[in-house]
């Protein structure tokens, strides 16, 4: 007797069947970092399809040598009809403080030593080769999976894959379907046999690239989350109990910082979680993986004004929730208020990262940053003031677009500002500079003054790429560089407040100590 195949009723939708059955997630090696993006894909799928079966290879759990034969074996044991690779990072030679990239460039362009620069030359060829041997890792591990699984829909997303999926796409077999950015409606419809040409994917037909255009996105306002199922399908997940994980509690960024991939890849449309479910969410990680430390998985955790009163709810939540854990993200100071200020610290806010960028209003609004240093320095006030107590990470982007020795000194002034209001044992310059990133307006600004070349490779790497992917030009990059090279000799776990001092002492103004704390200089 034949059987009939019923529509599918997730909640108030009835869905069609899914053509698919089994779906394996993999996590492609990365540092070890919880996946969340497919934490929510998979809830996502299996609320939608339960008559799905799902399963999670982390292939970071595995010694390097194993990586191969764990992929292998899972797709030989689990059969499945449909994979879809998570590809989280494509390490660019864009590096920041904490990497020994930057300072390998920076030795080898910049250091009057030559046995200094020939060693970084040295080092830095064996970074060149391991970034290249990690991309084409990961490349073999998909190209693996379509040759073991022939059958099989083989997709591929991630942040990574987001932001080089026009290179990516080039270098993978035909008939890999990419997503861009969110991929739980691609995903769908890919299941249900519905076109996804509205869809943020991308695939290649011979040498031609075939690019989708969404039509709108995900509504996530309600969207459960359910832990105990994600441990079920996530062999491992062990490895990330009482770690730090991320939340997601909004998509989207309506800024338009010119160096920033954000809103490429979510969107400058901002859609908001509902505040009880992501303190459920939190909750469920508590009690089940004992972790009491979380990160906000958010372009800004306040984008913009707009934003305020789902913040202040979200706050609310939390604070009256009771959960007693630690949460952090990027945050905008320029939009804390007083009464935002107490209710961060109540409901568990600890270090805070704050993209300051420069010390220069010009300077920020050529970068199209969207908010006035005054702004943000009365939020710093207003957390100071309600009781915060924890650490301030300033990240500075140095020698952006239009700097001068007035604007480098603006950034030094606004460090010493936030150590004022904060105490300079508590504050934390980091010293970053603008990246170059496709897709950016940034990119596209190099391009038209002759910086970059229209067609450049962004994931080709080589001693003239690498310069200019990391923007440094004079006649102030060499200052910089050099009270760079100077903080990694003498403190290079807090490099960040000796650069600031060095840079006052070459502008020929009062000093900063390498504590922070402001010294005057003697004439």
């Amino acid at each position: 007797m034949e059987t009939m195949e019923l529509p599918m009723v997730a909640g108030t939708v009835t869905r069609p069947p899914s053509l698919y059955r089994r779906i394996l997630f993999v996590w492609l090696p990365v540092r070890q970092i919880f996946p969340v993006g497919i934490g929510y894909l998979v809830n996502w799928i299996h609320r939608e399809h339960p008559e799905v079966t799902l399963e999670v290879l982390d292939l970071t759990r595995f010694e390097e040598p194993d990586q191969m034969k764990a992929l292998i074996s899972r797709i030989e044991e689990f059969s499945p009809d449909l994979l879809a690779y998570s590809w989280r990072d494509v390490q660019i030679f864009a590096p920041h403080e904490g990497d020994n990239s930057l300072r390998r460039a920076f030795e080898f362009y910049y250091s009057p030593n030559l046995l200094t620069r020939a060693y970084a030359a040295w080092d830095g060829l064996r970074m060149v080769w391991k970034y290249r041997s990690e991309f084409h890792k990961k490349l073999r591990f998909i190209k693996e999976g379509v040759r073991r699984a022939p059958k099989a829909r083989v997709m591929v997303g991630g942040g990574a894959f987001s932001v080089f999926a026009e290179q990516i796409i080039r270098l993978l077999p035909e008939g890999v379907i990419g997503v861009v950015g969110e991929g739980e409606e691609a995903m769908i419809k890919t299941l249900e046999g519905r076109p996804v040409d509205d869809e943020r994917v991308i695939t290649r037909k011979g040498s031609q690239i075939v690019l989708g255009k969404k039509a709108g996105a995900v509504e996530i306002r309600r969207a459960p989350f359910d832990l105990a199922y994600l441990e079920s399908v996530f062999p491992g997940h062990e490895i990330y109990h009482g770690k730090t994980v991320g939340i997601q509690t909004k998509r989207g960024c309506p800024y338009g910082c010119s160096f920033c991939l954000y809103t490429y890849i979510e969107g400058k449309r901002v859609y908001y979680r509902d505040p009880e479910e992501v303190v459920e969410e939190i909750r469920q990680y508590r009690d089940r993986w004992g972790i009491k430390n979380f990160w906000f998985a958010d372009a800004q955790f306040i984008p913009g004004v707009k934003a305020v009163p789902e913040a202040l709810s979200l706050l609310t939540a939390l604070r009256d929730s009771r959960l007693d854990i630690t949460w952090s993200g990027y945050i905008r100071t320029s939009l804390i208020s007083p009464e935002m200020a107490r209710l961060m610290v109540e409901s568990g806010m600890g270090d805070l990262e704050v993209a300051i960028t420069s010390g220069s209003q010009e300077i920020l609004d050529s970068l199209k940053m969207g908010f006035r240093l005054e702004g943000l320095m009365e939020g710093c006030r207003n957390l100071k003031e309600a009781g915060y107590r924890g650490k301030i990470i300033l990240n500075y982007s140095l020698n952006a677009p239009g700097e001068t020795p007035e604007s480098l000194a603006c950034a030094v002034e606004s460090y010493e500002e936030i150590c004022d209001i904060f105490g300079p044992e508590n504050v934390y310059p980091m010293v970053f500079f603008l990246a170059v990133q496709p897709h950016t307006s940034f990119e596209k600004r190099l391009m038209r003054e002759g910086w970059l070349d229209p067609d450049y490779d962004p994931i080709s790497l080589n001693p003239w790429t690498i310069r200019k992917l990391l923007y440094n030009p004079g006649p102030l990059g060499e200052l910089i560089a050099k009270a760079c090279l100077l903080a990694w000799d003498i403190e290079p776990m807090a490099m960040g407040r000796v650069v600031m001092r060095e840079i006052k002492r070459s502008l020929g103004i009062a000093g900063v100590s390498a504590k922070g704390s402001v010294v005057a200089r003697a004439s």
